[in-house]
């Protein structure tokens, strides 16, 4: 009896702490689509309506519904890769670039390697990953070894990754029987392309993959010592070294992780969608920053990411029917999004203001206690 007791308190706790967490999402969500339906009023439209074909065709019929988790397989796994370094306390703005160089690689790989299709796209997505992972382990080894801002870095080497790719699509690497146009490489073999999952759609086992990278997320960082060290890492790095954690092992394996995980958002679109590697393919849609955002709505957890990925994809499926079925700006679905970043990191700022009061208590004790002992 008091075992069952226990149990049903831990439940109902866990519930609460559920509840908790998604009820500032909840509300920024709110807020973001009453923000929306503002602007859709001063466009001299029912905001009702607008919101219901918005939904009916994002997440209702199923050729939308498909559409919209085409769209949000490598936002998915792109929040997961800005969750990976965020949780323990790495800006790693530079998703995007990793994503960038782990496809391009694969798909060089998967075009030039030869040998049977179904080992040379293994052989692909592990070359794609291991790019993307080294492509990441460049800001934390600046930042390690010359104290470089990570934040910077990673920014700028996304513009890196997408001007080199440019440049080999542009001349090299160019589709020669394409249109002149295009900026293209020749195509990967049908043999490696993902499986669909669905009859006309371009829904495939791409979205299988970004499940099995939410698995992997949270068994990481629920069921691993690493995974605590680099979370007690994030919170507080003090108390981390002081427990035994080495910051900078963690650091190099957190980012490497990171950027591995990048880098199957990008081959997911290229194994699955594209079939060949594109300018401006992984830029032009902004998968790694709507990832960023689920990432922040969601406060770093992965369940809560992978449904915010969804939401924030069917926003973008639902802002283009609209404007082709209505007239209505698509702009409406990204001003929706920026409101719901904008409504969740006001928690943020107040998280950071925190952390930086604990953080100046933390240095004022260990300058009084050595002023003592010099005393």
């Amino acid at each position: 009896m008091k075992k069952n007791k226990i149990s049903e308190n831990m439940v109902l706790a866990s519930l609460i702490r559920g509840l908790k967490a998604v009820r500032q999402p909840a509300l920024a969500t709110l807020f973001g689509l009453v923000v929306g339906a503002l602007v859709i009023v001063a466009c001299g439209e029912n905001p009702f309506a607008v919101y219901k074909e918005m939904f009916t065709k994002s997440f209702i019929q199923p050729f939308y519904l498909y559409s919209t988790l085409t769209r949000a397989t490598p936002i998915i796994i792109c929040a997961m890769a800005t969750a990976m370094a965020w949780r323990a306390g790495y800006i790693n703005i530079g998703v995007e670039g990793q994503m960038i160089a782990g496809s391009f690689a694969a798909t060089v790989a998967a075009i030039y390697i030869p040998g049977p299709p179904i080992l040379v796209a293994i052989l692909a997505w592990l070359i794609g990953m291991c790019v993307g992972a080294l492509y990441a382990l460049l800001p934390a080894i600046l930042n390690w070894k010359y104290q470089v801002t990570m934040v910077i870095t990673t920014l700028m080497l996304n513009y890196v990754a997408n001007y080199i790719t440019s440049y080999f699509v542009t001349y090299p690497l160019k589709d020669p029987a394409g249109d002149g146009m295009a900026l293209q490489t020749v195509a990967i073999d049908k043999a490696m392309c993902l499986p669909r999952l669905a009859p006309k759609s371009t829904f495939n086992a791409g979205f299988i993959v970004a499940v099995a990278v939410v698995l992997f997320m949270i068994f990481i960082t629920k069921r691993t010592v690493f995974g605590y060290e680099s979370k007690m890492g994030g919170f507080n790095p003090s108390f981390a070294r002081y427990g035994g954690a080495k910051q900078v092992k963690v650091m190099l394996i957190t980012m490497a992780l990171s950027g591995a995980i990048a880098s199957l958002g990008g081959m997911t679109e290229v194994f699955g969608l594209k079939y060949r590697f594109s300018d401006g393919m992984l830029t032009s849609p902004s998968y790694a920053w709507t990832g960023l955002m689920a990432a922040l709505i969601a406060d770093l957890n992965p369940l809560g990411m992978f449904f915010i990925s969804i939401f924030l994809s069917g926003l973008q499926i639902g802002g283009s029917a609209i404007q082709r079925s209505m007239g209505v700006p698509l702009e409406i679905s990204t001003i929706i999004q920026c409101c719901i970043t904008l409504f969740v990191s006001v928690k943020l700022v107040f998280r950071f203001k925190k952390r930086k009061k604990d953080t100046e208590g933390e240095n004022q004790i260990k300058v009084e206690g050595k002023e003592g002992s010099e005393a």
